[in-house]
């Protein structure tokens, strides 16, 4: 395996568009980062740059102390998984798996040696003789991966492998590339649209947003201490909610409600008295015990939680979440407040995180 630096990274194409702007991270040996953003934020382009199929118009790729940032995609020992497997149709599952070391003219036994290893790991023994189309969506995937496994090379790529798959075999597949890791120990980028991936997977998680890094941190780090408005509202489901007002005497104040800061928000927001800022209150943070009139609209019961989305003020389109189950009817009315350690303040004008 290998540590990775990216050092100034930036992609530029023809015309002087600009996917990715000053792009740095140092990867170690074994970690597995996630990359992850809306589609067009730059992650896609800057796993390609690794790979070597996108050129990297400035800065440094590092993998082992050896600078890369030229080398041919052959030259990297890189190894990527792609959103629509790239199987080929007319050989065997054993044969797709082999086809990388064969082209390298590797010894017959050391081949099939590589190949039953990578298919006992993978589960995919019984399914060696088959051909693709005989195989589920999800055992294509396990296939791809186990094509780059027999590789066994610095670095995995894997490029929103899970994207074609439906929603209880993406949880399922989730589970054998985290269990992948940790057999092998393999240092892997990933790279998502999906921050419930992002989530369960990372390591570390690198948020992208139009070409620039927005944080990069544990996922713990990024859902309980967002660096900004964009981070705050991409991480976690639903997203948080963002409430616009003011700091004027110990409260916050927007046209729908007032909030009373505690001795240690206040202490933190003492410089914006008077200044235009953000509240931000996750779902699962508002509380029944309060003060602020809302009107329910939508009641979504998920066992042991319940969605319930509505307005305050016939306004302001609010998500709460409930760990129970409810059973709100659309005009219910309830009060609600917020837990008090648990709320986040954004600067209006710079929307990067205060608290």
């Amino acid at each position: 395996m290998a540590n990775l630096s990216l050092q100034h990274i930036e992609k530029i194409y023809d015309g002087g568009v600009q996917a990715v702007w000053d792009f740095n991270l140092d990867v170690e040996d074994g970690e597995l980062i996630v990359l992850v953003g809306p589609s067009g934020c730059g992650k896609s382009t800057t796993l390609r740059m690794v790979a070597g199929l996108e050129d990297i118009s400035s800065g440094q790729l590092i993998i082992d102390g050896k600078d890369c940032t030229r080398l041919p995609p052959k030259d990297r020992d890189i190894s990527m998984v792609f959103q629509n497997y790239a199987l080929y149709g007319h050989m065997t599952i054993y044969e797709n798996m082999a086809f990388s070391l064969t082209l390298r003219k590797e010894k017959k036994d050391i081949i099939h040696r590589k190949v039953m290893a990578a298919a006992e790991i993978l589960d995919l023994k019984s399914q060696l003789n088959k051909k693709p189309k005989q195989l589920s969506g999800g055992q294509r995937q396990r296939v791809a991966m186990g094509r780059a496994i027999v590789r066994n090379p610095k670095v995995f790529l894997f490029d929103e492998p899970l994207s074609n798959l439906d929603a209880k075999l993406r949880g399922s597949m989730r589970r054998e590339i985290m269990l992948l890791h940790k057999k092998l120990n393999a240092t892997m980028m990933y790279v998502t649209h999906d921050q419930t991936e992002a989530l369960t997977l990372a390591d570390r998680i690198v948020c992208m947003s139009m070409g620039h890094v927005q944080q990069i941190g544990k996922p713990i780090e990024l859902y309980e201490h967002p660096a900004n408005t964009f981070v705050a509202t991409f991480i976690g489901l639903p997203p948080m909610n963002m409430f616009d007002g003011k700091i004027e005497g110990g409260k916050f104040v927007s046209e729908l409600f007032e909030y009373p800061l505690t001795a240690d928000q206040a202490e933190k927001l003492k410089e914006y008295e008077g200044k235009d800022v953000i509240l931000g209150a996750r779902p699962e943070n508002i509380v029944r015990e309060g003060t602020i009139p809302f009107v329910v609209t939508n009641n979504e019961n998920l066992g042991m939680n319940t969605l319930v989305h509505g307005k305050i003020d016939g306004k302001k389109i609010v998500v709460c979440k409930f760990a129970e189950w409810c059973n709100y009817k659309f005009g219910d009315e309830i009060k609600l407040g917020f837990d008090p350690e648990r709320m986040h303040f954004f600067d209006k004008e710079t929307t990067q995180a205060i608290i």
